[in-house]
């Protein structure tokens, strides 16, 4: 007897993966599984669904499950299932109940403010199975709550729909909502707004037409401090399937305090899967990188004096040729 599935879990506890990773399952059982989003959720591109791990699928949206012959399929996945209107989340129960056809929602269960969304609600209500996927404060504890950050700290009020990223929330324990307190320090990676960023960026790249080559196709990663940006970096995968990282700067009144350190080996787990990684720097840059386990891989003369406009200095001196490296991960 097919079932109507509610998994939900605070921002950042793998929703998304865990929903692909579904999906992956039943194709390799030779069977076929629908992945479903709410049109308005479009942050990841037309008609696809991806995850901060970077898995992606293809979707259609619920709104066109009308129009869809739900027969070849074995199951319906519902991605940000939050946003489902009462009818929607009928909808889902009729196919359940109507075609034996199990349907499995991922979401989130409450707001930035501790209120239940509309489709969360009514899932909560009707669902045959709810399931938490669960996810930790800065502390270790359970988070539970998806506080919303404004200006580095955890908004109180404003419209409950406010789409974004880890940019504009973070998971934490009920305690730490409740206190607003963000914890020391956190790395997140940004999906929108990236020019927001602008300012730290150009510390490390100071020519924005260069920046323009990468920033779009790159991710770019933050890591905040007491709730805003010190540090931040862009990380380029290559063809070959190693990466670059392509941009990492650290705000001049919060250098030498380990920050850039902590972004680069934070960096070299996540990407781990590349097995190798890239960085081009000076000749000031190379002995930082080599205390992070990078080594030299070849000398590219004359990078910086043919692609910049205006001469570059580092700590004083001209820089001409740029130096790669190269870190087994």
């Amino acid at each position: 007897m097919a079932k109507l599935y509610f998994r939900y879990g605070a921002m950042g506890s793998s929703k998304t993966a865990n929903a692909i990773m579904v999906r992956y399952n039943y194709m390799e059982r030779g069977q076929k599984a629908l992945m479903l989003k709410p049109a308005m959720e479009r942050r990841d591109g037309e008609k696809q669904v991806r995850s901060r791990s970077g898995l992606t699928a293809p979707c259609a949206y619920v709104e066109e499950l009308d129009s869809i012959d739900l027969g070849q399929y074995d199951c319906l996945i519902v991605d940000e299932a939050q946003f489902l209107t009462k009818e929607q989340v009928k909808q889902l129960v009729d196919i359940v109940d109507e075609r034996d056809l199990p349907v499995i929602c991922y979401g989130l269960r409450a707001d930035f403010k501790g209120d239940l969304f509309p489709g969360s609600l009514w899932l909560m209500a009707w669902a045959d199975a709810i399931e938490e996927v669960k996810t930790v404060c800065w502390c270790g504890r359970k988070a539970t709550c998806n506080a919303r950050i404004v200006d580095g700290k955890v908004a109180r009020e404003g419209e409950q729909v406010v789409l974004g990223g880890n940019e504009n929330y973070v998971s934490l324990c009920r305690k730490h909502w409740r206190q607003g307190n963000l914890g020391l320090r956190q790395i997140r990676q940004i999906h929108d707004g990236k020019r927001r960023f602008m300012t730290l960026l150009l510390q490390a790249d100071p020519d924005e037409d260069m920046l323009d080559r990468y920033l779009d196709p790159g991710d770019m990663y933050a890591l905040f401090e007491g709730g805003r940006p010190v540090t931040v970096a862009v990380v380029l995968r290559l063809p070959d399937g190693t990466c670059e990282l392509k941009n990492l700067a650290t705000d001049p009144d919060r250098r030498r305090r380990g920050l850039g350190s902590q972004m680069v080996r934070y960096l070299m787990e996540l990407y781990a899967p590349c097995g190798r990684m890239y960085v081009g720097t000076g000749k000031q840059g190379v002995a930082f990188y080599q205390r992070l386990g990078f080594t030299y891989d070849h000398t590219i003369p004359g990078f910086f004096s043919h692609n910049y406009p205006e001469p570059i200095y580092e700590e004083g001196e001209l820089l001409t040729d740029m130096v790669v490296l190269a870190a087994k991960l």
